[in-house]
């Protein structure tokens, strides 16, 4: 079994993430309307945020080497970072610390540093190992289905991560906060390219839901006909 996957993103009139100011407050009232088990957030897109917050990332204190303790009835959701790379390698502990996850679940693969894997074990983060060159994301989410009792996972995530769930066909919706706003050439999109040599190079949706919102967003929702 697989957990139900909503993306959910604001985006601009013609679909880029970047390159204007969204409306921050509106994006994560609606993205807590959806009922989630975890957030699957890209490495690239957590690394990004740092950035935006942390001049420089703060050192690690003892406490960061323990793995947080989770009260049963914690609604906090998980949070997984595919990092085959080992890109957030000293900086997972500023969001183990935010308060925003109960603890942070990194799906890797076999090609992912050994030094990156050594890290992850001496500060018990849990880790997926799945895939030979990239993580096998159909697989590595039968295992947090399977593991951690998660039924619904919402992406926070870039354009990379979007189209490589969409084009496995593991997204079942996708949920747009459509901004009043074009924005030029340099920008990110929502989706940056499908599999073409995959079934899913075309995805077929259904509309379920438009609305305004604060009378000049449109929410639009989709689902992902499979």
């Amino acid at each position: 079994m697989l957990p139900k996957i909503i993306i959910h993103n604001v985006v601009s009139l013609n679909g880029s993430l970047t390159g204007f100011d969204p409306n921050i407050e509106k994006y994560y009232e609606i993205a807590g309307s959806y009922k989630h088990d975890a957030v699957l957030v890209g490495s690239n897109t957590a690394k990004a945020g740092l950035k935006m917050f942390y001049e420089k990332i703060p050192p690690e204190n003892k406490s960061d080497l323990e793995k947080p303790i989770v009260k049963s009835d914690d609604k906090t959701p998980f949070w997984i970072i595919p990092d085959s790379r080992g890109i957030l390698q000293n900086k997972l502990h500023v969001i183990r610390q935010s308060g925003y996850c109960k603890d942070i679940i990194v799906l890797i693969s076999k090609k992912t540093p050994t030094t990156y894997i050594k890290y992850l074990k001496e500060r018990n983060y849990d880790y997926i190992l799945t895939g030979k060159d990239h993580v096998d994301y159909k697989q590595a989410l039968e295992k947090i289905y399977n593991g951690y009792n998660v039924r619904a996972i919402r992406m926070d995530s870039g354009g990379t991560l979007n189209s490589i769930l969409l084009s496995q066909g593991l997204v079942d919706k996708i949920s747009i906060l459509l901004s009043p706003i074009i924005v030029g050439k340099s920008n990110t999109n929502l989706i940056k390219s499908l599999n073409k040599t995959s079934e899913k190079s075309k995805i077929d949706l259904e509309l379920i839901k438009n609305k305004i919102v604060d009378k000049d967003h449109v929410l639009l929702v989709y689902k992902v006909k499979k």
